[in-house]
């Protein structure tokens, strides 16, 4: 089975709803209402973004190891891989200017295919897989320019891998 990467814009009254019941995150994220919503798919380049963000496999300094472990788990429910984890605007606004250091090119020059191999980065196979810099780079530009706007309208968002 893969794993895939998603970004769900929520308001903090969203949040703190899915806090207060987790079961109400599966409609959330799944139900009828949820083919409205906007959702960014970083499909399995999250890992490689997340590595070129912090050099961390799974570890990293706050805020930038947002896609591995920052955020508070919305509950046990398990959405795909686990809970998924919920950051409110003010850490949105937080990340957004740890991100506006970082451009494009800057992850380009930290993505190292052979790298990303050695250090066991999902997927794996990078060298092989067809999955090369440009895809990552181009998943990490739509994920900043949603971060960004996000903090802009005041929003947090929910991060969970499906």
């Amino acid at each position: 089975m893969e794993m895939i990467g998603n970004l769900r814009p929520a308001s903090d009254a969203e949040i703190q709803q899915l806090l207060a019941s987790p079961a109400d995150v599966t409609r959330f994220l799944y139900g009828a209402d949820a083919d409205g919503r906007e959702r960014l798919v970083l499909k399995k380049a999250w890992h490689a973004i997340h590595f070129a963000l912090t050099g961390s496999r799974l570890g990293g300094d706050e805020p930038l190891n947002f896609l591995v472990s920052e955020g508070t788990p919305v509950g046990e429910v398990d959405v795909g891989y686990g809970p998924a984890r919920v950051l409110s605007s003010r850490q949105v606004q937080a990340l957004a200017t740890a991100l506006a250091a970082v451009e494009p090119e800057d992850v380009a020059a930290r993505v190292d295919l052979r790298k990303l191999d050695e250090e066991v980065i999902y997927p794996g196979n990078w060298q092989r897989n067809g999955m090369g810099v440009d895809h990552v780079v181009g998943s990490y530009r739509e994920m900043r320019n949603m971060i960004v706007r996000l903090a802009d309208q005041g929003l947090g968002m929910v991060l969970y891998i499906n």
